[in-house]
């Protein structure tokens, strides 16, 4: 269990969005947040809610291993990801089709490397964003035809979760007692970027508009800020503690 009144903890893509209300909902609780985000214009609302700041690429090695030398934090959150451009296949060019492949992916692979290799201190949590579109195929409520227009992310977000395995395993292997989970949004968020380019594509084919798509879709919105309190929930109860996946939706308590 995390005691968030003294936990120094690292957002990467925690300018906004789902990232900035993690770091909300964990300085709300006492933690000590630190943003990782590429454009510093954008630090302004992290920096309202009393997050510190890092300008930086999360795909680069360089800038994750300092942050968490720098930090030594008790949690890493590993958040950043490319916004999605909704296409039919035929529609995509190799590089808009692994845009997410070259962002998130990447940026999951160097931060579980960085705290894996400092490595961080034995008890220490990573969380791993992936998305509730990785279930496809799997589940059977999701239908393939509705992620048509998904490209490379469906994929992507399949494999940031399965590499949190593979680095629980590398982290049993190596003694080091580093715990990794991984965070599943069971639904489209139109509060983010990500999530109204995504609904604002699939309601234009259906004719209707997003706040009808996601009602239609999901029954609800879920807002960036229940993610972020249930990430802070997630930290903070030990129940929580031993479980490799956290799904959230709107009904999840």
């Amino acid at each position: 269990m995390i005691d968030l009144k003294t936990a120094k903890v690292i957002v990467t893509g925690g300018s906004e969005g789902v990232g900035l209300e993690m770091a909300r909902a964990l300085v709300q609780r006492g933690a000590e947040v630190t943003v990782i985000a590429r454009d510093r214009n954008k630090f302004g609302d992290a920096l309202d809610v009393g997050a510190r700041s890092i300008a930086g690429d999360a795909t680069v090695a360089a800038v994750i291993d300092r942050a968490i030398a720098d930090v030594a934090p008790d949690v890493l959150i590993l958040n950043a990801g490319a916004r999605l451009h909704p296409a039919l296949i035929d529609e995509q060019d190799w590089e808009s089709f692994s845009q997410i492949w070259n962002t998130d992916v990447k940026a999951t692979f160097v931060g579980i490397q960085a705290a894996l290799k400092r490595p961080m201190r034995p008890g220490t949590r990573v969380l791993i964003m992936s998305s509730g579109a990785a279930m496809v195929m799997s589940h059977p409520a999701i239908n393939p035809y509705d992620l048509r227009h998904s490209n490379g992310c469906v994929g992507a977000k399949r494999m940031v979760w399965f590499m949190a395995h593979q680095a629980n395993a590398a982290s049993k292997i190596r003694g080091l007692g580093i715990k990794f989970q991984v965070l599943v949004p069971g639904q489209l968020m139109a509060a983010t970027g990500h999530g109204l380019a995504v609904a604002t594509a699939c309601a234009k084919v259906d004719g209707i508009n997003v706040d009808e798509h996601i009602l239609h879709r999901y029954g609800s919105h879920l807002q960036p800020a229940q993610v972020g309190q249930q990430v802070a929930e997630l930290l903070a109860e030990s129940r929580y503690e031993q479980v490799s996946r956290m799904a959230f939706d709107i009904t999840w308590t």
